[in-house]
């Protein structure tokens, strides 16, 4: 009689399954099976075992080993690792525009793939004016003005608004933005369709 080994124990449905995503979530966060441990006070087989499908983790432990991530239980279950996600821009790289001419600093969020940007932090430094011509918009914009003070003419209607307020205007519209203060005035802009 042939020596048999005896079969291996079959695993708990789903448990690869678990483990591939909290693998790719691991990954996705860039943390190493290492610093996720250090980060959870586990060991790192343990976290191997469960990215292996060998060890079901019990809610409190699954939930320990998100914490450190930081995720929650809910989130971890609801989203989808492999979908496309947004990013972020840290300060200092943004692509940046000077218009000294008008006392105007553009910062413009890039956006990956060669989309129009969407985005626009507009510094207005003290007494600056787009012009006492009228522009012509593009497209359509909104805005909020985060800090400052800004006098903003719409045709022949001119508006005052302060931190807080915010605008939206449409394709074609005739406007002229200035500072008529002593400070700098920052406006978040969205940059509309084509």
């Amino acid at each position: 009689m042939a020596n048999q080994s005896p079969p291996k124990p079959e695993r708990e449905p789903g448990l690869a399954e678990l483990g591939a995503r909290l693998k790719a979530v691991r990954e996705l966060n860039g943390l190493s099976q290492r610093e996720l441990a250090r980060r959870a006070g586990v060991t790192n087989s343990n976290i191997s075992l469960i990215e292996q499908g060998q060890v079901s983790p019990s809610i409190h432990s699954l939930a320990r080993l998100l914490d450190a991530i930081p995720l929650s239980l809910s989130q971890f279950f609801a989203l989808d690792p492999s979908a496309p996600e947004g990013g972020i821009v840290r300060a200092g790289h943004a692509a940046r525009t000077e218009c000294p001419e008008l006392g105007l600093s553009i910062e413009s969020l890039p956006v990956p793939g060669g989309r129009p940007v969407l985005l626009e932090r507009c510094e207005f430094r003290a007494g600056a004016d787009t012009g006492a011509e009228p522009q012509r918009l593009p497209r359509p914009r909104a805005g909020w003005v985060i800090a400052g003070e800004l006098e903003l003419t719409l045709g022949v209607r001119c508006y005052t608004l302060q931190a807080g307020d915010g605008f939206h205007l449409p394709k074609g519209q005739l406007f002229r933005a200035r500072n008529t203060t002593s400070q700098s005035t920052v406006v978040m802009i969205t940059n509309g369709e084509p």
